[in-house]
């Protein structure tokens, strides 16, 4: 029993440094190719240096690391990035299409809440894409299929981690705030054949932006 307990212990010690680490480099407080030393990620969250070496197996695994020589933040090659968001188009239109579905009341408020918040006037491109995750994590986990997420958590890559400037005009972002509204709509009225498709063409229109942004012609 106490070698059960231990083990649940070691699961979750993991489970939680994964999670952090992982935020971490979608956040971009680790950059493409930052190393990343398991005695200083262990100092940094006051754990010991098996779940760090756990976590960084696990984001291996999801491509955000490689170990060549230590362990360092992956950099991902734009036409390799392209492949990424082509999947997640998909991904996000099959979790539109599931949330419509089964979303709950709560979580449908919630995301009403983070669209105004996003429109709010003078807010910086830090905190929109602080709501913006939270705004799909929702939509995601709303689909209340456990694929879906680790789906979508393997194909996210944050466009204001590249090493290449990506900026977001005026125009681009009224038609992000546009799309938002629609697909909450669709959520809303069960219309999942809808949701679906703004869903797509959401993913597809930052598709357009980042291959402008990208040079990928």
């Amino acid at each position: 029993m106490p070698e059960r307990k231990s083990r649940r212990t070691a699961e979750f010690m993991a489970d939680v440094v994964h999670e952090r680490l992982r935020d971490a480099i979608l956040a971009a407080e680790f950059r493409p190719n930052h190393r990343l030393v398991e005695e200083e990620l262990a100092d940094w969250l006051q754990v010991s240096r098996t779940p760090v070496r756990e976590a960084l197996l696990r984001l291996r695994q999801e491509g955000l690391v490689v170990q060549r020589k230590g362990w360092f933040v992956r950099d991902h090659a734009p036409e390799e990035i392209l492949e990424i968001i082509e999947a997640r188009a998909g991904i996000e239109a099959h979790a539109a299409y599931l949330a419509a579905e089964r979303l709950d009341g709560e979580r449908l408020a919630r995301l009403e809440q983070l669209i105004e918040q996003m429109e709010a006037p003078g807010i910086s491109r830090p905190k929109l894409n602080e709501l913006n995750n939270e705004f799909h994590e929702i939509i995601t986990d709303g689909a209340g299929n456990s694929l879906v997420v680790q789906f979508y958590r393997r194909t996210k890559v944050n466009y204001w981690n590249f090493n290449q400037p990506v900026v977001f005009t005026p125009a681009d972002d009224e038609v992000v705030n546009t799309q938002h509204r629609e697909l909450v709509a669709a959520i809303a009225a069960k219309d999942a054949e809808t949701a679906a498709r703004v869903a797509r063409a959401h993913v597809n229109n930052t598709t357009r932006i980042i291959v402008t942004a990208l040079g990928l012609g």
